[in-house]
């Protein structure tokens, strides 16, 4: 008697590779939309960290009389900053007692909330004499309380009240931000600096170094948004005014070619 044998057939190498290729398709056409919905991911993370710090510095200013945050208070060997502490003797710094510490709801001395997801650690050199990370937020100190910027010439320029805002929905208050250097590197920076800056006697003049960022995707996939926080409390991701300055290579320069209303409110009153 005769049995037939069970039929059995392999993939022959014309088929393995349609397979193949089939395969390499589909991931070709997946990465790029799982690539936008990480960058999504990270810029709703973003939003998340300035509409905390935006939250915190208007409970600062409730506790006091509406004033707008400093951005550097000096006191003996101690300089403190909105994001952290830093002891001249020692050069640490202890993120842990920052001016917005007592208001974050993140834990004390967690650095996450000053931190950009979209801007990793290997993308800029640090800035500041301790070696240690700050934030690669900006806050707009030179538009809200400049006498504290560190900008010896605005020392006479007052602090404002949130009262005083004309415009909160325009006034920045947090933008993501980097500083172009000498070097040519991108560092980061905890100050947001704006387009024009003041010189007594001269006036406004052109910053060769804004701070504004745009790191965040546009929905066509490219470049070119810069998550930003607002004195109404409002968080949005605005793009570079073409007209601006702008250092191409690094998405640098400022959301208008001038200062007002988004960086520095009534600027012509500056004296």
């Amino acid at each position: 008697m005769n049995h037939a044998r069970p039929s059995s057939r392999a993939f022959t190498l014309i088929e393995l590779l349609v397979v193949i290729a089939i395969v390499a398709l589909l991931i070709s056409i997946m990465l790029p939309a799982l690539g936008r919905a990480r960058a999504s991911g990270r810029s709703v993370v973003c939003a998340s960290n300035q509409r905390q710090l935006v939250t915190a510095f208007t409970m600062y200013a409730d506790d006091y009389r509406g004033a707008a945050m400093p951005h550097l208070r000096t006191s003996g060997i101690t300089r403190t900053y909105w994001y952290g502490q830093e002891n001249i003797a020692t050069a640490t710094l202890d993120h842990t007692q920052g001016t917005l510490t007592p208001y974050l709801s993140a834990a004390p001395g967690d650095r996450s909330v000053f931190e950009c997801p979209e801007q990793p650690a290997d993308s800029y050199h640090t800035q500041g004499s301790t070696g240690s990370f700050t934030s690669t937020y900006g806050y707009n100190a030179y538009g809200l309380a400049p006498n504290t910027s560190g900008y010896y010439e605005l020392y006479k320029q007052r602090t404002l009240k949130l009262a005083q805002i004309d415009r909160p929905s325009s006034q920045l208050v947090f933008a993501d931000a980097l500083i172009l250097l000498f070097s040519g590197q991108p560092s980061n920076s905890a100050l947001l600096d704006p387009p024009k800056l003041f010189s007594p006697g001269s006036g406004w003049r052109e910053n060769p170094s804004p701070t504004t960022a745009f790191r965040h995707h546009r929905p066509d996939n490219g470049f070119g948004l810069a998550a930003n926080a607002r004195a109404d409390g409002s968080v949005t991701h605005s793009e570079h005014d073409p007209d601006a300055r702008r250092f191409e290579s690094f998405g640098i320069g400022s959301i208008a070619p001038n200062n007002d209303p988004n960086y520095v409110q009534h600027a012509d009153r500056w004296h």
